[in-house]
């Protein structure tokens, strides 16, 4: 069997792989469900972004179906959250899961209902990244 050892000190390249992830969370009672999605991305010259998908979802009784989303937002993660984005694509946390479907997805409501600016509803969702 052959084996192949690159020499000390040879120049290796390294490749950005995109990602895309989407987490469906769901509230204990039934009537309230979140799809927390999470983008990263690579321009030209390996420059990376990371991006989340907000969509929120409700319905009146358990046994409707649900409807469209009342609520999409798209928001572009801030640079210095990169590291907890990247930990977040593998799995929410029970704290990042309850931002999402509580203060998150309240915003976001109030935002499409002209209560809030959409910036701060915005921010609150990419708050999200930072719950434990």
């Amino acid at each position: 069997m052959a084996t192949s050892t690159i020499p000390p000190g040879t120049p290796t390249t390294s490749t950005i792989i995109k990602l895309k992830v989407h987490f469906e969370l769901n509230t204990p009672n039934g009537l309230r469900k979140v799809i927390f999605g999470l983008e990263k991305d690579a321009t030209a010259g390996n420059v990376v972004s990371w991006s989340i998908d907000f969509q929120l979802f409700e319905r009146s009784k358990k046994t409707d179906p649900w409807g469209d989303a009342i609520v999409t937002l798209n928001v572009d993660v801030d640079k210095q959250l990169f590291p907890k984005a990247e930990k977040a694509s593998q799995g929410l946390t029970p704290g990042q899961s309850a931002h999402a479907l509580g203060p998150a997805a309240d915003d976001a409501k109030a935002a499409a209902d002209g209560e809030i600016d959409q910036e701060e509803a915005q921010g609150t969702v990419q708050n999200t990244l930072k719950k434990k």
